[in-house]
């Protein structure tokens, strides 16, 4: 069983027009054309069973829109084996409001990305948000670190992640993105390694290809001090794609020199459990 956990698609009337957007701030090239049609192309020929697409709300007008697509996104599961999250941003005023309605619609999850969002992670409004979705038992999941389609401060470093999380007064399933903050692992490993959350593979192994140049990522002797000090059980296997494709992320951890029983729960079982996916076979 391998679940991406970590991935992006769009309406099909918008793909066209948001992909080629994201690939320019990025310098980056897009596997997929940006629907869940071509995601499911790639999910098979990548041998993933199961997908999560992670929508982000760029400004609080996108919100109820952005989260009515994902509902029918996951109201198709079954058949396309592409799950969903929601989207909140912190200018949002009626964010309780909002989780309850994906709540009641079996929604499990909210995605946050504070570059895009032009906020820090430890700015009251998010601590709000998710603390309101520990409390109906939603996961959070958080775009961590620097994004390389956005210059200036990441908003989202170890430091700010630790601040609110002291900030919170409810416990919940929390999933900090690109191994816990994309650029920055070296705090990670030293700050945030050993807590009480997940952390997803997400555009973080081996390397990434702009157009003109590669940027090394975390090696697979990094990878596997990430997995021993951090434990297999709180990894979570994830591309990003349409940035980056399950085939060579696969290979990555299977050749990492970790054992069979800690890849199995990195590629899917861990996102089995946490996602409560109904109708797959373990």
């Amino acid at each position: 069983m391998i679940i991406d956990f970590h991935t992006h698609a769009f309406p099909d009337s918008i793909a066209p027009k948001a992909i080629p957007i994201l690939e320019e701030k990025g310098n980056l090239c897009a596997y997929t054309d940006g629907t869940i049609s071509d995601l499911r192309c790639k999910m098979e020929e990548n041998h993933i069973d199961y997908s999560l697409v992670l929508p982000v709300a760029t400004s609080a007008k996108q919100v109820k829109s952005i989260n009515s697509f994902a509902i029918e996104v996951n109201k198709k599961y079954k058949e396309t084996h592409i799950l969903s999250f929601g989207g909140l941003h912190p200018d949002y005023i009626d964010y309780e409001e909002e989780i309850i309605r994906l709540k009641d619609e079996g929604i499990k999850g909210i995605k946050l990305h504070p570059p895009y969002q032009d906020t820090y992670i430890d700015d009251v409004k998010y601590i709000n948000i998710i603390d309101k979705a520990f409390e109906f038992g939603l996961i959070v999941i958080l775009h961590a670190g620097i994004d390389i389609g956005i210059k200036g401060d990441p908003k989202v470093t170890p430091d700010r992640i630790l601040n609110m999380m002291n900030g919170l007064h409810h416990k919940g399933k929390l999933v900090l993105a690109h191994m816990g903050s994309w650029g920055l692992w070296d705090q990670v490993y030293s700050k945030l390694l050993g807590k009480d959350f997940y952390i997803d593979t997400a555009f973080s192994l081996g390397y990434c290809d702009q157009k003109e140049k590669r940027i090394p990522l975390l090696s697979k002797e990094d990878f596997k001090r990430f997995v021993l000090k951090h434990g297999a059980d709180k990894i979570l296997f994830a591309t990003d794609c349409p940035w980056a494709i399950g085939a060579p992320y696969i290979e990555f951890i299977k050749e990492s020199g970790i054992n069979k029983e800690d890849i199995d729960k990195i590629l899917g079982k861990n996102a089995y459990h946490l996602l409560e996916i109904e109708d797959c076979k373990n």
